[in-house]
């Protein structure tokens, strides 16, 4: 299935630059600096051949017919032409990516003011039908019999991955659905829209929604959507947030510098039940040290909150920009492992572990020099300028619309997007294959193995930082202590 309608060929990896000021295929990116390295070299060799024929004393001022070197001279001349050409065609190809990122980010705008006022309209709707069942004996009645019926068949301590498997009267979700871009679009802007819904549902004015919305400045948005949900969540008992505690799992192990982002997405704990879900590397001299930093996804996707930090309850939190379990895992992690703030970082993070190591990014008690993350959900959190940032997402992954449309322009972040199911069917057996781990392992070696400037540049600033010497690896462990909230 085409996830496009954008002239990019299915399975391609597109890259953005700047935001969206630059957006190609790596492959176009890639050949125009091919175009630019012909022409330097048209021009090289142009330039011998006039040199050469300046070497005869004899030559006449000008081609006259009886230049002894005509051949030589033809040849300089259109050399020249192709030097002149490669010029053009690079410049055109650099002006279509421009082209593409405008009328991409102006689309992306359209879609958002078109999503939130269809939001705000239907939470106007049903405002004004619950206002007039609410002001009848028989709209309470229907409210309490529907909210019942609700809480019977979908209890508040079911778990998601219950529903998606369909076990304890959950239903069945077609991978299929799950893993189309259309509908990973649909739900970044649902989830980019929610807070403009709970203004009509208030009765705000929809120019309030625009001037301090996602579309606006910001003020209003998914952050601000998820801390009500947790507000709200408290009241019954779940997303409950506490302490956390963290340790290293067993012994040191040697360790080889990562090469390269499929290196990076390779070293990513797993999200397993009980095992470890940080793994930090160090690297470098006892007095110059560099480390690199690796952070596994979600566990556990119950409401209720167990020892388990990296679960629905963290994810809530993270993106309502609250001190989530996960995240201060991550920083005793960091602090107990010996990372000094002067300390060069690179950061690598899956799903929930991708919007950690934002935060821990921006966080500025460390010295993070650069970051990457896979399938994570979009933040509105800015990375600090200088650290190189790294996004990678597969436009049929939904967990990377969770977190709605991030309108951010970083200069620093590269976003690497690619259908990974274009043309084929997802494999059973997962409900959200295009978010596992290992798809996205295929992607980053993909991402290694493009010649593309910008990608190359990035795997650069990786194994500037770390090195080339071996060095040491430990697994942490975060665990929740029941009671009280949550510490960083």
């Amino acid at each position: 299935m085409s996830s496009v309608s954008n002239g990019f060929e299915d399975g391609d990896l597109v890259v953005s630059v700047g935001g969206t000021a630059i957006v190609a295929t790596d492959a176009i990116l890639a050949q125009s600096q091919f175009v630019d390295a012909l022409r330097d070299d048209a021009a090289d060799w142009a330039g011998r051949a006039y040199r050469i024929r300046n070497l005869d004393p004899m030559r006449p001022a000008n081609w006259l017919g009886q230049d002894s070197w005509p051949d030589l001279l033809q040849a300089a001349g259109r050399l020249h032409g192709l030097a002149t050409l490669c010029s053009e065609v690079a410049s055109y190809l650099r002006a279509a990516a421009r082209n593409y990122g405008y009328a991409e980010r102006l689309a992306q705008e359209l879609a958002l003011l078109s999503a939130a006022d269809v939001a705000h309209d239907l939470g106007r709707l049903v405002r004004a039908c619950f206002l007039a069942l609410y002001s009848t004996p028989l709209g309470v009645t229907l409210t309490g019999i529907l909210t019942l019926e609700l809480m019977r068949r979908y209890g508040t301590t079911q778990s998601l991955s219950a529903v998606q498997n369909g076990a304890a009267g959950g239903v069945q979700i077609s991978p299929r659905l799950l893993t189309n871009p259309a509908v990973v679009l649909l739900v970044r802007l649902a989830a980019s829209s929610i807070d403009d819904a709970a203004a009509g549902l208030q009765g705000t004015p929809r120019i309030v929604g625009r001037t301090f919305g996602d579309e606006g400045l910001g003020l209003v948005g998914v952050s601000q959507t998820a801390l009500g949900v947790v507000a709200a969540a408290r009241v019954l008992g779940l997303l409950q947030e506490g302490p956390v505690t963290a340790t290293a799992v067993g012994a040191g192990t040697r360790a080889t510098p990562p090469a390269g982002v499929g290196d990076l997405a390779a070293r990513i704990p797993k999200a397993v039940p009980g095992e470890s879900q940080v793994r930090i590397e160090r690297y470098g001299t006892l007095e110059n040290p560099s480390w690199a930093v690796y952070i596994g996804g979600t566990v556990d996707w119950n409401p209720v909150a167990t020892t388990e930090p990296w679960d629905l309850t963290a994810n809530i939190a993270a993106l309502a920009r609250q001190n989530a379990g996960s995240f201060s895992a991550v920083i005793d992690s960091m602090k107990a492992a010996g990372i000094a703030p002067s300390d060069p970082v690179v950061l690598a993070g899956h799903s929930q572990g991708g919007l950690v190591a934002t935060q821990v990014a921006a966080y500025t008690w460390f010295n993070v020099e650069a970051v990457a993350t896979f399938g994570a959900p979009e933040s509105r959190v800015p990375v600090p300028p200088g650290v190189a940032t790294m996004t990678i997402e597969h436009t049929d992954d939904v967990v990377t619309a969770m977190g709605g449309a991030s309108m951010i322009d970083s200069d620093d972040r590269l976003l690497v997007r690619r259908e990974a199911f274009a043309g084929q069917e997802p494999p059973t057996g997962t409900v959200l294959p295009a978010h596992d781990l290992d798809t996205y392992q295929e992607t980053a070696r993909m991402i290694d193995a493009s010649p593309e400037d910008n990608l190359s540049s990035f795997r650069s600033t990786v194994t500037e930082v770390i090195g080339n010497e071996p060095g040491e690896a430990m697994l942490w462990r975060g665990i929740r202590l029941p009671g009280g909230p949550a510490h960083g």
